[in-house]
């Protein structure tokens, strides 16, 4: 059952591959735009989150 959730909850799989502070942050500003929670637009927002940090700097 554990197998079947990992491949459906974009969360844990994009975990794998960036902080988890970072895709929780990007799921929270998904679900604040009222966008569908998927792998694609957490992505996006990670997308979104790297640029500002970037340009911070």
């Amino acid at each position: 059952m554990e197998t079947n959730v990992m491949k459906l909850d974009p969360v844990r799989k994009l975990l794998k591959r960036y902080p988890r502070i970072v895709v929780i942050k990007a799921a929270l500003m998904v679900l604040k735009s009222g966008q569908k929670v998927d792998a694609k637009s957490i992505e996006e927002a990670i997308s979104v989150i790297m640029k500002a940090e970037k340009s911070r700097e």
